[in-house]
C-alpha cells in the first residue's frame, strides 16, 4: 500500500503530466513556420517538476508529455516526434545539471539552458532525420534565438507559480 506522502507525490507528477501534456497538444495544433518550433510553454510543467520534485520527476514530465500528446495526436514514431522527445530529454537532463551543478543560476538561467539545449537537440536530430546535418547549421540562429525568449518566458511563469503554490505543497 502506498504511504500518503507518495500518493500525493504521484498525484502531483500526474497532474503536472497532464497540464505539460495539454499545453504541448495545444501547441502543436498552432501552425508554426518550422515543425518543431514552438514557444515550448509545455516546458513550465518540466521546470516545475525540477523546482518542485525531485529531479527525475522533471525527466518523466517531459518524456510522458511528448510521448501522451504524440499518442493522442497520432503523430508518435514521426520525425516531428522524435524531434520533440529529444528536445524534451536533452532540455531536462541539462536543466538537472545546470541545478545541480552548484553554480548560482537562478530559474531564469537553469530555464534558459534548458531552452537552448531543447533546441540543439532538435536540430541535431532534424539533421539526422534528413542526412543533412549541414543544411541544418543554417537554421541554427532561427532555433536558438527564439529560444532565449521562450527560456525566459517559461522560467518567469514557472516562478510566479511555484512562488503561489510551494508553500502549499506537501511533497515527501
Amino acid at each position: 500500500m502506498l504511504s500518503q506522502g507518495k500518493s500525493r507525490r504521484i498525484a502531483y507528477l500526474a497532474a503536472l503530466i497532464a497540464i505539460g501534456c495539454a499545453i504541448w497538444i495545444i501547441e502543436e495544433l498552432i501552425p508554426h513556420p518550422l515543425p518543431w518550433i514552438k514557444p515550448g510553454l509545455a516546458n513550465i510543467a518540466t521546470l516545475l517538476a525540477l523546482y518542485l520534485m525531485r529531479p527525475s520527476d522533471a525527466l518523466i514530465v517531459a518524456v510522458s508529455r511528448v510521448l501522451l500528446g504524440a499518442l493522442i495526436l497520432g503523430r508518435f514514431g514521426s520525425a516531428g516526434f522524435f524531434i520533440s522527445l529529444s528536445g524534451a530529454v536533452l532540455s531536462a537532463l541539462a536543466m538537472f545539471a545546470v541545478r545541480k551543478s552548484g553554480l548560482p543560476f537562478s530559474i531564469y538561467g537553469v530555464s534558459l539552458f534548458g531552452a537552448l539545449f531543447h533546441g540543439l537537440a532538435q536540430l541535431l536530430v532534424a539533421g539526422i532525420l534528413v542526412y543533412n546535418l549541414h543544411a541544418v547549421v543554417y537554421l541554427t540562429p532561427w532555433v536558438l534565438l527564439p529560444s532565449i525568449a521562450t527560456g525566459l518566458l517559461v522560467a518567469h511563469f514557472a516562478r510566479m507559480i511555484i512562488a503561489r503554490i510551494r508553500p502549499k505543497l506537501d511533497i515527501d
